[in-house]
Order: C-alpha cells, then sequence, then structure tokens
C-alpha cells in the first residue's frame, strides 16, 4: 500500500485551475486558470516560478513543444496563442470559432496540431504554418479529452453525449465510435501496457476497454461525482483519478483495484472539485489542482 505525504501548498491563482502541463524548464509544471494566468511552478523547491503569461481569457489547455521551443495555450474563448520560448514573445495569436480549447497535441508524424473543442470539433492545424488542416464536427456536445497514439496510428476522442470515438490518426477516418459513459465522457487515456483503454465519466465510474475489440472489461464506481482526470505515475505501478467530489484516488495499475483515497479528511486535501493532475516522473510528484484555486504537490513511497 503507497502512503502518501502532502509536500507543498502552492497558491496565487484567484480562479480554479484547469489544467496543468509541462513546464519549459526541468522539474517545473504549467497550471492554467480562471483567472486568465498560466503560471509555472517549480517542483523540487516548491515555489511559483519567475515565468508567467496573462491571457486575455480562462486558460482551458497548454502544450509546450520541447523541439520547436514553443508553448501553445488555448482559452475558453477559442483563441490559441503560440509563444516562442526562446524570445519570449507571441508569435501567433488564432481566432478559432469552434468554441473553448479543451486539449492541444502535438503529432509529430504529420507535423500537426490537433484540438478538441467546447463545441465538439476536432481540428487539425499545420504545426509549422499553424494554417487550418481539417476541421471536423464530431459531436453536438464538448469533446473534453482527446489522445493521440503514434505508435499504433490511433486517436481517441471523448464526447459530451458519453461516446467514444476512435480514429486512425494519419487519416482521420472514424474506424468506431461506441457509448463509453451513460453521460459525458469526460477523459480518455491509455494504459502503458498497450491492452487497454481507461476512461472517466460524468456517471462517476472508472471503464476499462479492450484496446483492440473495444469491448468493456470492468466498470468501476470510482468516485461519488464526476471523473475529471486520468493519471499513470510512470515509474510506478500506480495511477491516479480526480473528481468533482473533492478526492483523488490510487489505484494499482496492473489490477486496477483501489488502493487508496486522498481527501481532506485524511491528508488536508482539496476542499473543492479536483479538475487536474500532473505527474513529474523525474523529480517523483504528484501535482493536483482544482475549483478550491490550490495547487498541491505529494510525494508517494
Amino acid at each position: 500500500m503507497p502512503e502518501v505525504k502532502k509536500i507543498a501548498l502552492l497558491t496565487g491563482h484567484a480562479g480554479a485551475v484547469y489544467t496543468f502541463a509541462k513546464g519549459i524548464s526541468p522539474n517545473t509544471v504549467l497550471s492554467g486558470s480562471g483567472d486568465k494566468m498560466l503560471a509555472q511552478w517549480d517542483l523540487t523547491s516548491a515555489v511559483a516560478d519567475k515565468f508567467a503569461v496573462k491571457m486575455p481569457a480562462i486558460v482551458y489547455s497548454a502544450l509546450v513543444i520541447e523541439e520547436k521551443n514553443q508553448l501553445l495555450i488555448g482559452t475558453a474563448s477559442g483563441s490559441l496563442h503560440v509563444v516562442d520560448l526562446t524570445t519570449k514573445t507571441e508569435i501567433k495569436n488564432l481566432t478559432l470559432n469552434y468554441g473553448g480549447i479543451f486539449t492541444i497535441v502535438y503529432v509529430k508524424s504529420l507535423n500537426s496540431i490537433l484540438i478538441s473543442t467546447v463545441n465538439g470539433f476536432l481540428i487539425q492545424l499545420d504545426a509549422t504554418t499553424f494554417d487550418l488542416k481539417r476541421e471536423m464536427h464530431i459531436s453536438k456536445l464538448k469533446l473534453r479529452s482527446i489522445q493521440a497514439d503514434e505508435i499504433s496510428d490511433r486517436l481517441y476522442l471523448c464526447d459530451g453525449t458519453g461516446e467514444l470515438h476512435v480514429f486512425q490518426l494519419s487519416s482521420l477516418t472514424l474506424i468506431k465510435s461506441f457509448q463509453a459513459h451513460v453521460q459525458s465522457c469526460n477523459v480518455v487515456k491509455l494504459h502503458p501496457n498497450g491492452k487497454y483503454i481507461l476512461t472517466g465519466g460524468k456517471d462517476a465510474h472508472l471503464n476499462i476497454f479492450d484496446l483492440n475489440t473495444f469491448e468493456l472489461i470492468k466498470s468501476i464506481p470510482a468516485h461519488n461525482f464526476a471523473i475529471y482526470d486520468i493519471c499513470f505515475l510512470e515509474g510506478t505501478n500506480y495511477f491516479a483519478t480526480a473528481s468533482r467530489d473533492k478526492t483523488i484516488k490510487l489505484w494499482d495499475a496492473e489490477s486496477i483495484e483501489f488502493l487508496l483515497r486522498i481527501n481532506k479528511e485524511t491528508h488536508q486535501s482539496h476542499t473543492h472539485s479536483v479538475n487536474t493532475l500532473y505527474w513529474d516522473k523525474e523529480c517523483k510528484r504528484l501535482v493536483s489542482a482544482g475549483d478550491d484555486r490550490a495547487i498541491m504537490v505529494w510525494c508517494l513511497s
């Protein structure tokens, strides 16, 4: 059984925290908030880094593309901002009329940026010019989460109607759509073992599907309210889930069995919805944040 200890409480955001992304320097994490700030935090010293960006709208998503030395920021208004990290200047400001940008993914093999939006669109941009290559209206509701797998040439998209859509990544042609949850499907993650697809939904269930047949292997009533994030802790045999019920839960990645609940009563954890999780594999820290505006750093042993 793992032991979990809170080693830092990072404050400074004036709004709910919606997203984490790998930072622009080692052992750092970026956080995007309802206060329109994208801030960076040092996980070793547990302090705010000097790097911070004020955006014109709520920050829903962010992505650092290391090989291009660029930072991409997606907002609730649907704008995409591209920052050159060498000069620390904005080099692109795109107004995309597809609703707020929930997820940004870089697909190197396609030299493309894939974006999922509040209005149910999947957008493909050229990763060099940022020209629009394709727009696809997947759902009448939001696409909160997408995951690309370049090795198997697959793309997975979560749908606000509860469906999970599986595409061939290289051609963006649909392979299969199926009902993953009875309500909104909020997050999709591939298991590192290459056998399972994990999804979390508004119905508070954690569902495990066979990667090849898409058959439901297990459906777990994992939380009391919606699951917003799933995070595998690389280098360990654990993964974590975050929920609107104010808790984080740790799971055995091999057996998919529940191990530990992290909440206010047991660990002085979050007082409101937990929206996002991040794992830094180098310094082995789990980071969580949500509607209480607090960022918490956890050590596992």
